[in-house]
């Protein structure tokens, strides 16, 4: 019994996941550092965790998705980062001599390798699902939430975040298979394993407060290399001078990079969502069109 709580709790609460209890606590302590340098004022709870947010239609359906695509997990459904590492192992026992000796690269220099490329590939796999039309359906359940939590990380539609978790996993664990390969053919799958288990976890630490309504924004030097919570916020924003900008997942490099960054210059009032007819099942913040019409409209789209 024991132990099917442990598993319950590692499905929900996890190390990798934006929700688990030290990221939560990172957010908190970012959010009153904030909160007391802007002298908000007021009760910091209540500025903290807005009644008029968090019991929104759109954060309760954030919760319900949560809850579906957690319990896909507990079942073993999701695995990206087993399917990450075997991938990744699998490619390098093809490739040919290594470039450097053994031994040549540290852990963590081996682990900051892996992780510019596994960032470069979030970037393209995001930006993927907002230029191709016949996965988009699936991803705009994401952009439909009308207030931002941290739950709303996890406003993802099952099916879709099925294919984002295998797309990821495949082409991470190519460039990842390569570079072991070239590079450091020697590490052991168990090595692999933690380096990526490293890089979930520095992603979530760095997300925790992406989905949220504090606006926190690093300055116009720093946010063209790291992606800030006020630029998440940003790509999240109806307004068409934010549609497709800052797709990036940690560094904001790749946005800079290929024309897509959008650098905070000071506050903006923001609404989120989305205001095409096409999607105005999903802005019903009702969970049956949430997880049906995403499903039509590709059918209709193959039929």
């Amino acid at each position: 019994m024991q132990e099917t709580f442990t598993d319950l709790y590692l499905a929900f609460f996890a190390a990798h996941l934006v929700v688990a209890p030290g990221y939560l606590l990172i957010g908190l302590v970012a959010a009153w550092i904030f909160w007391r340098m802007r002298r908000i004022g007021g009760n910091f709870w209540h500025w903290l965790v807005p009644m008029r947010i968090y019991l929104h239609h759109s954060h309760l359906i954030d919760l319900q998705l949560f809850l579906i695509t957690r319990g896909l997990a507990a079942l073993g459904i999701l695995g990206a980062v087993t399917v990450t590492t075997l991938m990744a192992t699998s490619i390098a026992s093809l490739m040919p001599a290594p470039v450097l000796q053994p031994g040549a690269l540290s852990p963590i220099l081996l682990a900051f390798v892996l992780w510019l490329p596994s960032d470069f590939a979030n970037y393209w796999v995001h930006r993927l699902h907002h230029s191709w039309s016949v996965i988009w359906p699936f991803h705009a359940v994401h952009h439909s939430a009308e207030v931002l939590t941290p739950l709303t990380t996890y406003r993802q539609h099952p099916i879709g975040n099925l294919l984002a978790a295998c797309a990821q996993s495949v082409i991470v664990g190519v460039i990842q298979g390569v570079l072991v390969g070239a590079l450091s053919p020697e590490a052991q799958i168990a090595e692999i394993a933690g380096i990526n288990a490293c890089i979930v976890m520095a992603n979530a630490a760095l997300a925790a407060l992406h989905h949220s309504h504090v606006w926190l924004s690093y300055g116009p030097v720093l946010e063209y290399l790291v992606i800030s919570p006020a630029q998440h916020q940003i790509h999240h924003s109806k307004d068409p001078n934010h549609y497709n900008r800052n797709f990036g997942t940690s560094l904001a490099v790749w946005d800079w990079l290929f024309g897509t960054l959008y650098v905070i210059r000071g506050p903006e009032s923001l609404e989120f969502g989305l205001d095409e007819e096409k999607e105005k099942s999903l802005m019903t913040q009702r969970l049956w069109f949430v997880l049906w019409d995403p499903v039509n409209r590709v059918l209709r789209r193959s039929g």
